[in-house]
Parts: structure tokens; C-alpha cells; sequence
């Protein structure tokens, strides 16, 4: 799984990882998870350090070194932002404990394909054909961007970190019914804004982007892009006019309207909608909020 290019990189994770508790306990407020996994190796707490899992914890420090090229100050810099972010921001409330608008239920999809296609069992969808009839959903940009951070946290859930064939997730991004000339400012808002959180939080965990049923003109979502996305990230977007020839990427999507090889159910009908949190994201909702999460 940790495969490094030389002896440097090498040496580089394992000073990341040796400086993890003191970086938790001195910069980070003593937070110490990330995508519902427990970080702090050293914690003494009999309730919490039983969730704490060597391998995942190793796997996500090494995705942070290789999103930063194995520069330690960088590395380190990116781990405590994003634990900071991350305690503010809680996102695991947002994926597992708050409820959004029924309306966005038609408009972000999960689906994990029992596929031996490498890096894209993990798919999250986009339909922003839904979205653009919903124009008041994005009136409050926070609430869009806690479902759509939410979305994302339960989509990493379904992920396996100590997995190198099922450690990535892959986005597509649906613009059929939608006029790029008339998009609504409030779309285009929430659009930066995620891109930019996207971008800032959660590295080295794309596999690839498409968007599909593109319409002509399209240069707008590429201005926000390029300002937010690094060059190796641009390089696994992929755009498609016309959405049936997804299927030749990610053949086991609905053949309809995707041509991809599944005849029988629809995109709403491979939904994932029960996402559990892990042992550990359980145990911290449930202690901040004083409940019992089912």
C-alpha cells in the first residue's frame, strides 16, 4: 500500500507520522480524527484509544505526504488546517446526524460497484439537471455546502484506505438539462465554494472527474476549476458530451441512460443510502450531541 519512489519519501512519512501526537495535542486542539479515523496513537483515554487503527492511520498520512510531493513542513502544515477545519466544520454531523432538504435527495447519488475495475468502485454523482430546478436550495449556502460536504464524508466511508484498488472515489458529474449561459449566481457561489473546500481538505483522494452531457459552452466551471485545482488534479477530469459513452469508463453503471452493462436498475435504484459512520465518528457524535445514533 505505502510505496515510495525513494529513500526520502521514505524517511519523510515516517517524521510525519513520529510527530502526529504532539502536532494533535499542540496545534490541533487535541482533535484527532480524520474521515471518521482515530490519528492520536498515544492517547491514553481507555474509552477512545481502542479505536485507534496503525494501518488506516498510516495510509491516510501517506496520501497527505504524496498531495504535498513528501515536503515535511508542507505535509505537516496541510495535516494540522485540515484537522482544524475539520473540528470547526464537523463534518461527520453533516453526513451522519443532520438532516438536509428531502429536495437534494434526487440530486447526489452514491453508488459501489462490486467491480475488479481498479480506483472506481466508489462513485458520487452529481445530477446538476436536478439542481437548477431547485435554484432556492442554494439561497443558503451553508446548508448546500453541509449536505454536499456530507455527501462526500459518507462516500469516503464506503472507501477502504488500506486498499490501494478501493482508496480513491470517483465524481461524475451529470449537466444534462442545464443551460451553462443561465446558470443561477447562487449555483455558481456554492459551486466555488465547494470546489475550494474540495480542493483545501481533502487531498490525494480523487480518482477521476467526469462531466457528462456537457453543454457547449462550459468555461465558467473551468475558471472556478483552474483557480482552485492543481495541475495533477486537472488531469483526471474527463468530459463528455454525451453521457451514454460513460459507460466505457465505468461499465458498471445503468446502461440507461450511461450505457454502462447494469440493464436492471436505474441510478436511484443503486443508491446507497444506508452509510453507516465508523466505530469511531459513532463515538464522537454520540458524545457531542449526548444521544444514541441507530
Amino acid at each position: 500500500m505505502l510505496k515510495f519512489a525513494n529513500s526520502e519519501e521514505e524517511k519523510t512519512f515516517e517524521k510525519v507520522f513520529q510527530v502526529l501526537p504532539d502536532l494533535i495535542k499542540n496545534k490541533c486542539g487535541g482533535y484527532d480524527e480524520l474521515y471518521g479515523y482515530k490519528m492520536n496513537p498515544e492517547d491514553k483515554d481507555e474509552n477512545t484509544k481502542k479505536f485507534y487503527d496503525e494501518v488506516t492511520a498510516k495510509a491516510l498520512i501517506y496520501k497527505l505526504c504524496k498531495a504535498t510531493n513528501f515536503n515535511y513542513q508542507e505535509t505537516v502544515d496541510r495535516f494540522v488546517e485540515i484537522m482544524k477545519w475539520r473540528s470547526k466544520f464537523n463534518p461527520l454531523s453533516a453526513a451522519f446526524l443532520e438532516s438536509h432538504n428531502k429536495e437534494l435527495k434526487d440530486v447526489g447519488i452514491l453508488t459501489s460497484y462490486p467491480t475488479e475495475e481498479s480506483n472506481k468502485k466508489v462513485v458520487t454523482w452529481n445530477l446538476y439537471g436536478q439542481l437548477v430546478k431547485k435554484k432556492h436550495l442554494f439561497k443558503d449556502a451553508d446548508k448546500f455546502i453541509r449536505y454536499r460536504i456530507g455527501l462526500m464524508e459518507r462516500g469516503l466511508r464506503l472507501l477502504n484506505f488500506t486498499d490501494d484498488t478501493n482508496c480513491f472515489m470517483t465524481q461524475v458529474h451529470d449537466y444534462k438539462g442545464v443551460s451553462v449561459l443561465r446558470m443561477d449566481s447562487d449555483i455558481k457561489k456554492c459551486t466555488k465554494q465547494v470546489i475550494a473546500i474540495f480542493q483545501q481538505y481533502y487531498p490525494e483522494l480523487l480518482f477521476a472527474k467526469f462531466f457528462i452531457n456537457v453543454p457547449t459552452l462550459l468555461s465558467w466551471v473551468y475558471d472556478l476549476v483552474r483557480a482552485f485545482v492543481d495541475k495533477e488534479t486537472m488531469k483526471k477530469f474527463v468530459v463528455l458530451n454525451d453521457g451514454s459513452k460513460l459507460g466505457t469508463y465505468l461499465s458498471s453503471c445503468p446502461k440507461d441512460p450511461y450505457g454502462g452493462k447494469d440493464v436492471n436498475n436505474s441510478l436511484q435504484g443503486e443508491n446507497v443510502a444506508d452509510v453507516r459512520p465508523t466505530e469511531y465518528a459513532l463515538f464522537l457524535l454520540e458524545s457531542q450531541n449526548n444521544i444514541d445514533i441507530e
